[in-house]
């Protein structure tokens, strides 16, 4: 007895050749499906953003931590594109910051133009916040004609509502004598150019370090430049970029309390007998 009719169907109720071509569907789907995830192209993700939090300032870089990163790859925070995207593997890259102003922004991911990840509120720039105010001993180098001859006390640097040093003292022109950092020791070389000595008041945020120390840093166009003997603080101003030289730093001095207060006015007596 066969368990085959005479239209190909087993056991009178499925055709053979249907049966097989039903079987090998059965397996090919799974074996396609393994290759698929085999050899798809992963989905890239974003983990973290180091550091996390940066004070408002021009050249920052930060680090960006995900996975399945990928050369040609951008990214933004909100709205604003980065200025680079250098890729140092698989799972991190370094991007140097736009400028940003304060707030705190969404970190994107592009892969061509397609956003393909997304963290956000991920990175926060902090405004600068200047908690400290110090004398400043030091010179203005190479100061051109106009600034050397209408410079006085009350100037402001850069000039406008945002100021980070007020003039409270200026000298009288002298030959320039400038310091260079030679290693750990300060060589003075004689300069045919002339500085402007003076005093300025700084204002200036505290950075902590390591040990527990802080140190107090001014920012300027480009950078920010800790306050320390022989620093160069570089401000734009209409009539060029106008540079000093730190040559020391002091606490403000403290005005006496009652320098500006009126005398209180004596009660009055009673008149005196004769």
């Amino acid at each position: 007895m066969t368990g085959l009719d005479d239209r190909g169907r087993v056991g009178g109720r499925f055709n053979l050749v249907d049966a097989i071509a039903a079987l090998v569907l059965v397996v090919l789907i799974p074996v396609a499906y393994g290759a698929y995830l085999l050899f798809r192209t992963p989905a890239p993700t974003l983990v973290s953003v180091v550091p996390a939090t940066l004070v408002e300032g021009s050249k920052q870089r930060v680090e960006i931590d995900g996975a399945n990163l990928r050369p040609f790859m951008r990214v933004s925070f909100g709205t604003t594109p980065a200025a680079s995207f250098l890729l140092g593997s698989t799972k991190y890259a370094i991007v140097d910051l736009p400028e940003l102003k304060p707030g705190a922004y969404d970190v994107v991911l592009y892969d061509y133009m397609q956003e393909v990840a997304r963290l956000p509120k991920a990175l926060t720039i902090a405004p600068i916040a200047t908690d400290v105010e110090l004398e400043v001993v030091g010179a203005f180098k190479s100061p051109s004609d106009a600034l050397a001859s209408t410079l006085k006390a009350g100037d402001r640097f850069p000039p406008g509502a945002n100021a980070i040093a007020e003039v409270i003292a200026v000298g009288a022109p002298t030959a320039e004598d400038l310091r260079l950092r030679v290693g750990g020791e300060t060589v003075r070389v004689a300069s045919t150019q002339r500085e402007l000595p003076a005093t300025l008041r700084v204002k200036c945020y505290s950075v902590r370090e390591p040990d527990g120390t802080a140190r107090c840093v001014v920012p300027t166009a480009d950078e920010r430049i800790a306050v320390a003997p022989d620093a160069l603080l570089v401000w734009s101003t209409p009539q060029g970029p106008v540079l000093f030289q730190i040559a020391s730093a002091r606490a403000p001095k403290a005005s006496s309390p009652t320098a500006d207060k009126p005398d209180k006015p004596g009660k009055p007596g009673k008149p005196r007998k004769r």
